[in-house]
């Protein structure tokens, strides 16, 4: 737990840098860091994301709660009422086909885009965990950066992540994802 708690720390202080902001450093590479946390941490996490956005920062911190977001993208389907219905009369394997239809990759990043994008805006991604099974961060962020290359990204992740696979809530499958910084 303390750890979380450091490198929560170390994130906020990365935030507040402007050679984070401004990509010294990089070599062609995507600006995007992840921190992988233990999933127990959960709450430590969203208390250190709620008073990230209540702080004066150097950056210009936009977040993306990727729950949030899928229950926006159900709102405007009209779906959320009778997702309990649904499941009932598909089942879960059912319900979960549905919803792919409509809450897909370029579903959640038109959610997210928005202009203009300023000079020391910050992007942070949480509620991957929340979000799952219907969003897969390693999808996220494979389409993202056409919308996003002038910035950092900056994702909170229930799970590891050793700089080439993400294994959310450490258990399950792992997935390969290498164009990120690992923040250890």
């Amino acid at each position: 737990m303390s750890n979380t708690k450091a490198k929560l720390d170390e994130i906020r202080q990365m935030m507040n840098s402007p050679k984070t902001i401004e990509g010294f450093g990089l070599s062609n590479e995507e600006n995007i860091h992840i921190y992988g946390y233990h999933p127990e941490d959960e709450q430590i996490v969203r208390h250190f994301v709620k008073k990230l956005q209540e702080a004066k920062l150097y950056c210009n911190l936009k977040v993306f709660d990727l729950y949030e977001i899928f229950l926006s993208i159900c709102e405007k389907k009209k779906i959320t009422k009778v997702i309990p219905k649904l499941e009932e009369k598909k089942g879960s394997k059912g319900l979960f086909q549905e919803i792919q239809k409509f809450a897909t990759v370029d579903a959640f990043i038109n959610e997210m885009k928005y202009e203009p994008h300023g000079k020391k805006d910050v992007i942070l991604i949480t509620g991957i965990g929340s979000a799952f099974p219907f969003m897969r961060i390693h999808k996220l962020l494979n389409a993202i950066q056409p919308y996003f290359s002038n910035m950092p990204i900056f994702v909170l992740y229930p799970g590891e992540y050793d700089g080439h696979e993400l294994r959310l809530f450490n258990c399950l499958k792992a997935n390969p994802y290498y164009r990120a910084f690992n923040i250890k």
